[in-house]
């Protein structure tokens, strides 16, 4: 090869680097242009939970709980004033919208307020009671709000709670949310609420309150979890409590931990913490009357036993046993009744209806199913069993223990 043509072909190469180089460096300046529409982080005001009431005027307050940022800095030694000083702040304003009082708000404020942080929503009872539908519009148009976001109802007014001062939790917004979704509670969220009311189905929701403690020489004002909001439609018409919130837990095949404390005999009472359940639900057609034909399975742990028996004995075992599957029974016997006294169908059972007698359902059931449901026939059966006692079998106090 001729001195010409090697340097024809270096000249060709350098010339093909040079574009190549050209090209990688125009393309590495488009990505270091930054993000033309960023936020930063200082002009936003970061919203922990919110609270929406009815006014005595039909206007709707709403309430924002926000953290204060120079308080937000290291540890403060506990929530709710143990420190002396809060890292948070509320505020609220009324508007005929809901979306107008969130605007009111914003107005007097120096920061955004930013909604993908907020976990959950407390609504006031009145408001619960006249109707949830109204929030449907406003929270699923908002793209920040998230439909994961926790839905609970509270005795009173919604921002009541929110200003409780619970002291394990830096923000009273942690305790609502972990106990609307710890193990023993049945977590109602925005997106379970909607679906449920855009089927004309009746929704439960989480009933919470705040309650002062005892026996300190300075109470403080915890929040506790009192059972579920019981809802016809979009209208709350009452509350499950005590062995109605534990019924519904079998009636919804949601069974979460709890205590079931009852009499074995006269004045002798034990204590069984329910570890596992399920509940098979089977309708049965006949004619025009539905019948629920229901299997329950539950397994529990002896908690503490006042009854001075010795539960080595197998005979022992399945007498506690058989008190334990008449109070599950019970439970749920207890939610029932209070379901067919309002004509609320809060374990969607017209759902299971519907799947296994579809052309009935449509036809004949649907129209008329709250008064179809308050004359169902419910047939229980209930198999218990104890998994474990514990450490011991008897009081240790006892010979042969």
């Amino acid at each position: 090869m001729s001195i010409k043509r090697v340097r024809r072909a270096n000249q060709m190469t350098h010339r093909r680097r040079l574009f190549v180089f050209g090209m990688m460096s125009t393309l590495v300046l488009t990505f270091l242009t930054g993000c033309w529409d960023r936020t930063e982080t200082n002009d936003i005001a970061f919203v922990l939970t919110s609270s929406i009431d009815l006014e005595d005027d039909g206007k709707y307050r709403v309430t924002y709980m926000l953290p204060l940022p120079g308080s937000m800095g290291g540890a403060s030694g506990g929530g709710g004033g143990t420190s002396g000083g809060k890292s948070y702040y509320i505020d609220s304003e009324v508007g005929t919208t809901i979306r107008e009082a969130t605007s009111k708000l914003q107005m007097r404020m120096s920061r955004r307020l930013f909604l993908s942080h907020r976990r959950t929503i407390v609504l006031g009872e009145k408001l619960a009671k006249a109707g949830i539908g109204i929030m449907f519009d406003d929270a699923a148009r908002t793209p920040e709000s998230r439909l994961t976001c926790f839905l609970v109802v509270t005795k009173g007014k919604g921002y009541d709670l929110l200003n409780a001062e619970p002291k394990f939790e830096r923000f009273p917004s942690e305790v609502i949310r972990e106990i609307t979704k710890s193990r023993r509670a049945m977590a109602t969220s925005t997106k379970d609420i909607g679906i449920s009311l855009s089927f004309n189905s009746d929704p439960i929701l989480s009933y919470l309150e705040a309650k002062e403690t005892q026996g300190a020489k300075k109470p403080s004002q915890e929040i506790q979890l009192v059972g579920y909001g019981q809802f016809k439609g979009d209208r709350m018409v009452g509350i499950y409590k005590n062995q109605e919130a534990n019924g519904l837990m079998w009636m919804r095949n949601r069974v979460r931990e709890h205590l079931l404390t009852f009499p074995l005999e006269s004045g002798k009472d034990i204590s069984i913490l329910v570890k596992e359940g399920h509940t098979e639900i089977k309708p049965i057609l006949q004619g025009d009357k539905v019948i629920f034909q229901l299997t329950l399975e539950a397994k529990g742990v002896i908690g503490e036993d006042l009854s001075e028996q010795d539960l080595n004995k197998p005979e022992a075992i399945h007498k506690v046993e058989r008190k334990f599957a008449e109070q599950v029974k019970k439970c749920v016997q207890a939610a029932i009744k209070q379901m067919q006294k309002e004509g609320t169908d809060s374990a969607q059972l017209g759902l299971l209806v519907w799947r296994s007698h579809p052309n009935v359902w449509n036809n004949d059931l649907k129209p008329q199913w709250r008064d179809v449901f308050k004359e169902a026939e419910f047939r229980i059966k209930v198999e218990a069993s104890i998994t474990e006692t514990g450490l011991i079998n008897q009081n240790v106090i006892k010979d042969g223990s």
